[in-house]
């Protein structure tokens, strides 16, 4: 049986990495390069050839495409988190120490099972020095932030993680009705003061096509903290291919969280297409919307995997998570606050307060 999936250097024998910088597999010893679904090219035909020879049986149970085949699943290990119960997918030589969610331990636990085979993925554009530099920028602007997260002790541990999201697509439908009101003449007597305004009744209506909406299929990220990375570019997807996740973890979507899933995504949908129907509405003054429908058809969805850098510290017996955009370097996170700190900027304004207080006063005398 062929071991392509431990991303083997044709030239060397080393262990291959996916090299952010030339979208390629990379071997560190001798520095050749393959396109990172070079090694899946070469497995599908090995896997073709023996399916040929093999019994129809074993040749249909080969066959689906839209799962990992018996090939990538011995090479793919699964490592859990016995604190927030995440369960991290890794190419099988990837060493793995702190669970990119909450910051405690992980165990590999055994051989991944298999599962879904995900649609398409989006490499990282970002490298992992890259990200610590982002990280860095982000903490200086977060005064209140304890030293701990200052001090960048930690920073080697920050994660590549590729998080599990369908990109959602549909067609979202949006009715309103209200009132416009249009601003007239204005004038008036020795007494009051006149203004003509026009009052229209409101009813419309819009069908938006909508595509690639990012939905969170896991709960073990902080969903708030994932839209707040966004977006991504999904004209950078590509198929999926192992050789993508070589040097980084993944997490398979929970079959449980589907429905919430797809439910979050025709939500974001609706208000899209509210929003987009509400702001076309500019003829008038002010309005005043005072019923409105939304439903989402045609749906569907692809199951991609995004790339996301997580670092993570523990502080008071909490996991703070900083995240930045693996593609675009957006970055996002709720940090604690240092009660020091805090304490000091709120003596601070006080004084400032007292200070500009006291001087009005002093001008007021004279």
């Amino acid at each position: 049986m062929a071991k392509l999936k431990e991303y083997e250097c044709p030239a060397c024998g080393a262990m291959m990495e996916f090299n952010i910088a030339t979208q390629k597999l990379r071997c560190p010893y001798c520095a050749t390069e393959l396109a990172a679904d070079a090694l899946e090219d070469e497995e599908e035909s090995q896997e073709n050839e023996s399916a040929e020879s093999a019994s129809s049986a074993e040749n249909s149970s080969a066959s689906d495409s839209g799962n990992y085949t018996q090939e990538e699943i011995e090479h793919l290990k699964t490592y859990s988190c016995k604190s927030c119960g995440a369960e991290i997918v890794a190419e099988e030589n990837t060493v793995s120490s702190k669970c990119p969610y909450c910051g405690n331990n992980v165990v590999m636990t055994g051989q991944f099972a298999g599962g879904k085979k995900p649609d398409g993925v989006i490499p990282f554009k970002i490298t992992k020095e890259q990200a610590q530099n982002i990280y860095k920028e982000h903490i200086k602007t977060r005064w209140l932030a304890p030293k701990i997260f200052k001090d960048n002790r930690n920073i080697s541990e920050i994660k590549g993680v590729y998080v599990p999201f369908f990109l959602v697509s549909g067609t979202a439908y949006s009715h309103v009705s209200g009132m416009g009101y249009s601003v007239g003449r204005r004038w008036s007597d020795k007494q009051y003061d006149y203004t003509e305004t026009k009052e229209y009744e409101i009813d419309r209506d819009m069908n938006l096509p909508v595509a690639d909406i990012p939905s969170l299929c896991t709960d073990k990220a902080n969903n708030v903290l994932m839209e707040s990375i966004e977006p991504f570019d999904t004209k950078g997807l590509k198929p999926y291919a192992g050789g993508f996740l070589a040097g980084f973890a993944a997490e398979s979507y929970k079959e449980d969280y589907v429905p919430q899933c797809l439910a979050k995504a025709k939500e974001r949908m609706a208000t899209s297409v509210y929003d987009a129907l509400t702001s076309s509405i500019t003829e008038y003054s002010s309005n005043n919307i005072t019923n409105h429908t939304e439903r989402v058809s045609n749906l569907s969805h692809k199951y991609c995997l995004l790339p996301v850098w997580f670092f993570t510290e523990r502080y008071n017996d909490k996991a703070w998570n900083v995240v930045i955009n693996g593609q675009t370097g957006k970055v996002a996170g709720v940090l604690p606050e240092d009660k020091k700190k805090f304490t000091l900027s709120v003596l601070i304004k006080a004084v400032v307060i007292a200070a500009v207080a006291y001087a009005v006063k002093l001008l007021l005398k004279f």
